[in-house]
Formats: C-alpha cells, structure tokens, sequence
C-alpha cells in the first residue's frame, strides 16, 4: 500500500504555467460537492450545493465531462441514490433517481450517456440521455460481472466485454458474439481502426484488431493477464502483460510476443514494438494528441511516481502519495477508465492527479518546465476536452 511520502521537489502557489485560455477546465469533488475551476485555481464554479453537515450530508461521485467539454455527469450517493447532468456555464441540470448507485458514466460521441450500478444479476449497463429538457427513462443494455464496454467511434453501439467469455457488439440492446472467447483482459477499445481485444488462437492469447464481424489481425502474442490502452485515433497501443504463460512457444511466430511486466507501445500500422518499462506501472494514459505515455509506478518508501513517455524516451516528472480513493476506485481499472475522463490537459502540457506532496493532499496540475501546483483542496479530477 502507497502510505509514505519523502520530501520531494518544491511546490510554489504561482500560476500555472503551459495552460491557459481555450486549454480546458478541472472538475473535482471537494468536500463531497462538485466544483469546476481552471488550470491555476481560478474562476470556481459550485456545481453542486454546499454539502450540509449531518446525517443528510450530500456526497458527489466522480463528474465525468461529455465529450465537447460543456456538461458534466456525476452520481449522488447520499442521502438519495441518482444520476445527475450539469452545465456549469448556464446552472442547467438534469436529475434521474435510480435505485442503486451509479459508480461509473462514460459519454458516446453524441449526448448518450452510458453508466454501470448494481443489478439483480451483477452489474448492469444503463444509457440515458437528455431529451425533450430532461433525463430519459434508463434503458438496461445488459448486465454481468465484471462488464466492460467501450462506445463505438459513432457512439452508435457499444462493444461489451462480460464475464469470462463473452465480447459482443451491443446495439440497442441485441447482442452479437464476436468471434471466439476472448482471453484475459479488462475493457476492450473501440477505434477507427477496429475493436482492440485480447483473442484466444488454439492455446496462445492475443492482442487483436477485430473488425464487426470477428475476423482478427493479430499484433502480439500475450503471457498472460493483459490491460491496454488506445492513442484517440488507434494507431498506437500501449499493453502490459502480467504473467507468463505456461506454454512454451513455438518455434516460429508470425507476430512478436510481449515480454511481461513491461509497458510496450506497439505501432498497429507497421507493427514496431517499443519497450517503455522494464518493470511493471500501476497505470498509463495516453495524451489527447496521441504523443506522450503518462506512467505511474511505485517507488521507494511507499512514494507513487508519474512519469511522461515521448519519442522513446522516458522522464521523470513528480512523486507523490496518490489520493486512498484514486487508488481504490479508479487505478484497478485505468484502462476503462482513460476511454471516459483524462488526466491531462487538451493540448498535452499539463496533467492534473489528486494526491500528496510533502505532506499537503488535494489536487495538483503538473504542467512542462515547472513545479507542480496544488490548485485545489480534493480527491478526484477530471479535465476537459476543451
């Protein structure tokens, strides 16, 4: 568990620098309410009301911005359960009570709005959108444990990654198999290119294009347990693999086999391999322009580590102790999560995390050629596309 933290370099409380007008905006849960702000801490908006104090305390789930960066959509937890969408440029807001808590949203392209809760059977995945100035009725897509789903480029259809054995294109809630069972990963990818997967071939796992039909064009053998992540356009994937495998291989391979405990950026048009770690990350995030690999991995004394991958190279960029929440609700699964909300900045200068520096928790903005800045007082983050 990450608990200690060293010093580490120095922080100052100037602006921010490498952001500005036009890069975006930070949406954060301070206190349990939900607040936008920009890059240096300037110009906050209260999304939600003050949290009263008391057993009717509110409390405010992970905001998660559309895609053109104008509404946001959270969860309350408390004292009632629902769903709720915010224009914080206007005070617009849209509210639908559900029965069960909304722990996970992900926008299509368009104004659907796609969330995961618990079901009767498992997990359930509910689309909603706004419609006629309000919420429509949820709609049950389907339902399973563990699900993971990605939005088609269109935001038509979804493919859905469920349980042990299922890949299936969703579309309006008719499910179509997709080729045989997949092997073992998390969220698939859905991408201009195709929908990125692990396949299973005879014996031998791995990671795959596969078109809407199932036909596969197979990237890598995988050892074993594999999570990846898609640059926005597909033409690059970064992978780890966790375990090797039992198997021997053959003797002669027509697709290259990742080495595992490395992140390994692979080139889906040429098929190039790039070695990114030599030792396992806890997780990686790819930046809105598709150049630079955000790291993160543990070092010693308990620390937290985000390093910035570019052109082959590797760099430290800042130690900290990660936020409990951060690394309990959204590490585990930062390969679904980097499809729905981004840490970085929309030009790719800056990332923003909530953690601990020296001692000192909130959220703090990391931008090129300076210190990080503690802009906030929070425990989640998300910035906006634009």
């Amino acid at each position: 568990m990450l608990v200690a933290i060293l010093a580490l370099g120095a922080c100052t409380n100037g602006t921010v620098q490498g952001t500005g007008e036009g890069e975006g905006r930070l949406a954060i849960v301070d206190d349990g309410n939900v607040v936008v702000l920009d890059a240096d801490g300037s110009n906050r908006v209260a999304v939600t009301d003050v949290a009263p104090s008391g057993a009717d305390r509110a409390f405010y789930f992970q905001p998660t911005w559309s895609p053109d960066g104008t509404l946001l959509a959270f969860s309350q937890i408390s004292p009632e359960r629902g769903i709720h969408v915010a224009d914080p440029d206007t005070s617009g807001r849209w509210s639908l009570p559900t029965s069960s808590f909304p722990f996970y949203f992900h926008w299509s392209t368009g104004n659907e709005l796609a969330l995961l809760r618990n079901g009767e059977s498992g997990l359930r995945l509910d689309t909603t959108s706004i419609a006629d100035g309000a919420l429509s009725e949820l709609e049950q897509l389907d339902a399973g444990q563990p699900l993971y789903f990605s939005w088609s480029p269109s935001g038509t259809e979804m493919v859905t990654h469920i349980g042990s054995d299922r890949l299936e294109i969703n579309i309006a809630g008719s499910a179509q198999a997709l080729g045989p069972v997949p092997g073992q990963f998390q969220a698939p990818v859905w991408t201009d290119r195709g929908i990125i997967a692990i396949d299973h071939q005879g014996n031998d796992r791995y990671l795959a294009l596969i078109d809407t039909t199932g036909d596969s064009s197979l990237l890598a053998r995988v050892p074993g347990p594999t999570n990846f992540v898609a640059t926005p356009d597909g033409s690059k994937i970064a992978a780890q693999s966790m375990r090797d495998s039992d198997a021997l291989s053959v003797a002669y391979q027509t697709t290259p086999r990742l080495a595992a405990g490395r992140v390994v950026v692979i080139d889906v048009e040429g098929g190039d391999l790039q070695t990114v770690t030599e030792n396992p990350a806890i997780a990686f995030f790819w930046s809105p322009d598709g150049r630079r690999l955000l790291v993160l991995d543990a070092v010693a004394s308990g620390e937290a580590r985000w390093s910035i991958w570019e052109d082959g190279e590797m760099s430290e960029s800042v130690r900290f102790e990660p936020d409990p929440s951060f690394l309990r609700e959204l590490l585990p699964f930062f390969d679904q999560y980097a499809q729905s909300v981004t840490l970085w900045s929309p030009d790719g200068s800056a990332f923003a995390f909530p953690g601990a520096i020296d001692g000192e928790s909130g959220i703090w903005v990391k931008a090129d050629g300076s210190a990080p800045q503690r802009v906030s007082d929070g425990t989640w983050v998300a910035w906006s596309s634009r």
